[in-house]
């Protein structure tokens, strides 16, 4: 259960990485459409302005209701990417209409988008969808969009044959008298066979895209995390200062230090030792959360960053940190000893605050150590 969740969530932070990826594509059409309709003005396409404008205007207000959509809803949902492929197609569609020959790509562009999602459902969803804009394409686009001279004679030579024959002034043909039989089946029903021969294509880049992406995220979890106790690295700890920790506007930084590792393992052995070393880390590990992570920056010594700690938050984890002492102590037969330091600050003063709480940390193992001595 806790796998399947953990699974779920990841799956929810995907998606809403790509739901607000779609969002920059749809600036980016909207963008787009924009420039045909100015090129167009400009004479530099030579399409019928009344229908540039019309078309685009309504491809323009789809986008931006996109866009709009987008701000105001939760990208984490996951009904969400259902609703911005729907307003892809729409776009697509309006575009296919309006400009036909010249939007002939378009319907391939929600299947790209719906193959970074990494998920057969929302891929049928898409290519059905897509299925039913080509039809309103096809349709749409003789009656009231930019005129397709093919569609009107449906040629099925090369230009040569009709070049010969015009050469020779032979009419062309007859009139396409009926397209509502003629256009899906020489139109619709091909491109919805060739766009259905691209699926398995892109089934398989999306497939190689997660096979990759997890090949990544296990290389950099072998790189980050430290292979004894499962805890994050020196390495990561020292990039989190650099890179991350100076934006966070209060920290709390905890030092631990296992006492006696030294004297564990000069007289139980070194398995003894790195067994110790496993055991509080994974008693370091109960204490992390979203907002708390934790290192092992060196053989016996550990760090817990806590971002944004709350009033009392701080106390409560290390009354939780006591009470794990106290129960492991009594389960093992190895004397459990660890000297704890903690401070405070803004992140960008990180790197003070790991000093003061290292100081800390070995003022606690000095006083340790004496009061240890003065028992004897």
């Amino acid at each position: 259960m806790v796998k399947r969740s953990q699974e779920n969530m990841k799956e929810i932070r995907i998606d809403f990485q790509i739901n607000k990826y779609t969002l920059k594509c749809f600036k980016t059409m909207l963008l787009g459409v924009s420039i045909m309709w100015l090129l167009n003005y400009l004479h530099i396409f030579i399409v019928n302005m009344e229908l540039m404008t019309r078309g685009i205007a309504i491809a323009v207000a789809i986008l931006i209701a996109a866009l709009i959509f987008g701000k105001v809803v939760d990208l984490h949902k996951p009904w969400v990417k259902y609703v911005l492929i729907a307003f892809t197609i729409l776009a697509s569609t309006v575009l296919g209409v309006t400009l036909t020959y010249h939007a002939l790509l378009v319907s391939i562009i929600p299947l790209l988008l719906a193959t970074q999602y990494t998920n057969k459902k929302i891929l049928v969803y898409t290519y059905l969808l897509t299925v039913l804009s080509t039809f309103v394409i096809v349709m749409g686009g003789y009656f009231f969009g930019l005129c397709d001279a093919n569609m009107l004679l449906l040629t099925t030579e090369p230009t040569s044959f009709y070049r010969d024959i015009a050469e020779k002034s032979i009419s062309f043909g007859s009139m396409n008298q009926n397209p509502w039989i003629a256009l899906p089946l020489y139109f619709v029903i091909p491109r919805c066979v060739l766009l259905s021969l691209t699926l398995p294509v892109i089934q398989s880049i999306s497939k190689n895209i997660l096979q990759h992406e997890k090949y990544a995220a296990s290389m950099k979890q072998l790189s980050e995390r430290d292979e004894m106790t499962g805890l994050y690295n020196r390495n990561k700890f020292l990039n989190m200062v650099q890179e991350e920790y100076p934006e966070i506007d209060r920290l709390c930084v905890i030092f631990f230090d296992v006492n006696n590792l030294k004297k564990v393992n000069d007289t139980l052995g070194h398995e003894k030792g790195d067994a110790l070393i496993v055991s509080v880390g994974g008693m370091i590990m109960t204490l992390t959360d979203f907002n708390k992570k934790a290192y092992r920056i060196g053989g016996d010594e550990f760090v817990v960053v806590v971002e944004n700690p709350q009033e009392g938050e701080v106390d409560v984890l290390l009354q939780k940190w006591e009470d794990l002492v106290a129960s492991n102590t009594g389960s093992t037969n190895i004397d459990l000893s660890v000297a704890v330091g903690y401070a405070y600050g803004e992140g960008k003063e990180i790197n003070q605050i790991i000093k003061k709480a290292d100081q800390r940390m070995y003022q606690k193992k000095r006083e340790q150590k004496s009061r240890n001595q003065s028992n004897i």
